[in-house]
């Protein structure tokens, strides 16, 4: 009876959560200056919501990255008196959220303005034929 009593007074493990505001403000500075250049007001507000969602995508991801290593891909459920092993729930939500991640960068390069023409070197302009 005392080992059942003790199994029900452990707490589950609180998950640290790494999905902060100043996390997600890191991301967006790291890519706001990127698109600096736009300068229709429209699409500034566009590419603007854009890049607030994709910094949160990558930060929940990377939450969930962090609970894979930490607990593994796979976790054992019970049911009554089965037991199964399915996979764990962060790997749903990477899946699912790298995949919008990986959709709305796709979206911001098409929008990133055109650079300016930088200096060939020496070698590369011999390499090719300039």
């Amino acid at each position: 009876m005392d080992e059942n009593k003790k199994k029900s007074d452990t707490k589950p493990k609180r998950r640290a959560n790494k999905i902060t505001p100043a996390r997600i403000k890191k991301e967006i500075d790291f890519l706001k200056p990127m698109f600096d250049g736009i300068d229709d007001g429209d699409k500034k507000n566009l590419v603007n919501s854009l890049i607030e969602e994709a910094a949160f995508l990558k930060v929940a991801c990377f939450q969930a990255k962090e609970e894979l290593k930490k607990e593994g891909l796979t976790t054992e459920t019970v049911n009554a008196s089965q037991k199964f092993v399915k996979a764990h729930p962060s790997a749903t939500i990477y899946e699912k959220y790298s995949r919008q991640y990986t959709a709305i960068i796709h979206t911001l390069i098409e929008y990133l303005p055109q650079k300016e023409k930088k200096n060939i070197s020496r070698l590369a302009a011999l390499r090719n034929g300039q």
